[in-house]
Order: structure tokens, then sequence, then C-alpha cells
């Protein structure tokens, strides 16, 4: 007999029942006095025991650290929505630790921006800022494209540059990402809001 067995929870209804009504529980080496009453006991201890086993399970899948399958799924969906699906043949350890990173995860900065997408794609974005002097440097020409820190129009890798803040440039390959969709959603979650993302997802 074992803690929430069968058995346990026979004896454990059997001595809530009143004194004298029924014969002793048998002890060891004796055979069972009221074998019907028994019967019934064991019946209502089968279901108490399988109610006590799925309390057990059900008690694991409410914490992240212990959740599995289909709970694992459900946990990131109340997190996260749409924006951290399970990969294809992800394990539970595996899609646990992803979770667990996008918890604590940088938010609202290029760099945040930046590793959401290597985590997803497995690949290293292209980020430019149009206000940032180090993305699209000055201006210059296709004569002297040196000129203004070695860009210009007409020259290949030329971003414009302006004065007006509030959005973005990505440019990513799909690496790893489920779709062009979860790049979009990866980056939605940790964009600071109202800030524009113009992204290019390119082969």
């Amino acid at each position: 007999m074992a803690t929430g067995d069968q058995n346990d929870f026979a004896r454990r209804v059997r001595q809530l029942l009143p004194f004298g009504w029924f014969p002793d529980p048998p002890a060891a080496n004796q055979s069972e006095k009221a074998p019907v009453l028994n019967g019934v006991l064991q019946g209502i201890g089968n279901i108490l025991s399988w109610v006590y086993d799925l309390f057990g399970q059900v008690n694991f899948q409410m914490r992240l650290a212990t959740a599995t399958g289909s709970f694992l799924d459900m946990i990131a969906y109340d997190f996260f929505g749409d924006a951290l699906p399970r990969a294809s043949g992800e394990t539970d350890a595996a899609y646990r630790k992803r979770i667990q990173e996008a918890l604590v995860a940088q938010k609202n900065t290029r760099t945040a921006i930046t590793e959401a997408l290597q985590d997803l794609t497995g690949q290293t974005p292209i980020v430019v800022e149009p206000t940032s002097a180090s993305d699209c440097k000055g201006l210059g020409s296709t004569a002297t494209p040196a000129a203004g820190g070695g860009y210009g129009y007409g020259v290949a890798g030329l971003y414009y540059g302006g004065l007006n803040g509030g959005q973005f440039f990505v440019t990513t390959k799909p690496g790893n990402a489920a779709s062009v969709a979860a790049i979009y959603a990866a980056i939605n979650n940790v964009r600071a809001e109202g800030v524009t993302a113009w992204v290019k997802v390119e082969n």
C-alpha cells in the first residue's frame, strides 16, 4: 500500500465509517469479514486514486519548469500569443529554454531586435536606423563615393538617413524561421510601441 493508491483510499474511507456498523478491517494474515463493503470501498478507492494521480500531473503542468507537451505550448501562448510557437520537432527541454529566455529578453532596443531574429532564424540581420550616422554616414556621390563616409547616391549598400525618428529597417534571411509571419511576430514582440519596423526578408 502506498500513499494515494487504491488500497490507501479504501482504508481511509473505511476509517471514516461510524464505529460498530461494520466489522473491523482485517489484520495481517486475517480474512476480510466484510467483503461486500470492501468491494464498494475498493471501487471508491480506485476513483479517488485516479483523481489523486491526475492532481499530481496537473500540479506539474501548472509550472513552466515542469510542464510538458501541449501544456508547455499553452504556457507559451499565454505569455506570447502566436509570437513564440514550438518549432517542428522541438523537444520540451529546448522549447522551455526558449520560453524562459523570452521572458527575460531585452526589449525596445536595436540589440533586442538583433538577438530576437538571431534566435529565430539563426541569421544575423542588418538593422538600419535612419537617424544613426553610423548606419547612413553622410552624403556622397557616385563620382566620389568616399565622401561623407563611404556612401553616396547610386552606390550599392547606400542607406538614406533622415532626422525623423520612430522607424527602422531590417533585412534578414528566413533561416530557421517557420514563416515570414514568425519573423514579423518576433520583431513586434520586442520593438517599442509606436515605432515602425520596415522589414525585408530575402532568400
